[in-house]
């Protein structure tokens, strides 16, 4: 009798555990299925130089292309044209896109490709233009500068960047400008670089550093589909583009242009 008891109450032992067992095999699945559907295999690639790895709110740059990130669904921007491709391939710093069986996507002007991303994103229309005598008012303001060598690397370094930021309908001009020169690094004045917008004729300025760490503006899009547009900028390009520069967000918040995301490395 004592053994029939004994061996009943093992049976339900056994069963407790392996109650428990199940019930925890499915809690742990399930908080691993919640956690790959927010973040993990979300990416934005911009251009043939930045690769950003969304997770948690934050874009973090990659500084080299793995397996992995190639092989997902993508929305892809030719120009402001919107493709799908079902897998990248990155060789020879040129991005490449296939559709189903391997078929080629030609795409003339890549611009971003994106996967896994809770927001839709919109790339804006904009031009660039070199400098005309119309910015010395602005260049003044920013840094009136007596060296003639300093003023001349300004003008020979200026881009602006014609967009409307803020989607007013009204257009803003975003302001690259350095007195670093690849020509003549050894100079007599400290070298500056410019972030800077002229919005309704008033000059705001944006950021600035010192040194050989110039800016220059990589894309202007809408990233989280809130209807305000971002700038993405790299900070310290001084000749080729490459994966492991600097590469920051700005967007246009509590009614001036800001710094929202700085340089984010994994």
């Amino acid at each position: 009798m004592n053994e029939i008891i004994f061996s009943k109450k093992n049976i339900i032992l056994m069963g407790i555990v392996v109650l428990f067992i199940g019930l925890y095999v499915i809690f742990a699945l399930f908080l691993n299925d919640n956690s790959s559907v927010s973040d993990s295999g979300s990416y934005l690639y911009v251009g043939d130089y930045l690769v950003w790895e969304y997770e948690n709110g934050n874009f973090f740059q990659l500084t080299k292309v793995s397996e992995d990130v190639q092989k997902h669904d993508y929305i892809i921007y030719d120009g402001l044209t919107k493709k799908e491709a079902k897998m990248a391939q990155y060789n020879n710093n040129t991005w490449y896109f296939f559709g189903d069986d391997y078929s080629d996507i030609s795409i003339n002007d890549f611009r971003i490709a994106y996967t896994g991303l809770k927001d839709d994103i919109t790339l804006v229309d904009y031009s660039l233009e070199m400098y005309d005598s119309s910015d010395n008012d602005y260049i003044a303001q920013v840094n009136n500068t007596k060296n003639e060598e300093e003023l001349s690397a300004f003008r020979a370094s200026l881009i602006k960047t014609k967009v409307d930021l803020d989607n007013d309908g009204k257009e803003e001009v975003l302001y690259t400008m350095s007195s670093y020169s690849l020509e003549k690094p050894m100079t007599d004045y400290d070298m500056m670089s410019y972030l800077f917008v002229v919005d309704d004729g008033k000059v705001s300025v944006i950021n600035k550093s010192e040194g050989l760490n110039p800016f220059t503006i990589i894309e202007i899009l809408d990233l989280d589909d809130d209807g305000i547009n971002d700038f993405i900028v790299s900070k310290g390009r001084a000749n080729l583009p490459s994966m492991d520069e600097c590469y920051q967000i700005y967007e246009f918040s509590d009614g001036k242009y800001q710094l929202k995301q700085d340089c984010m490395q994994k």
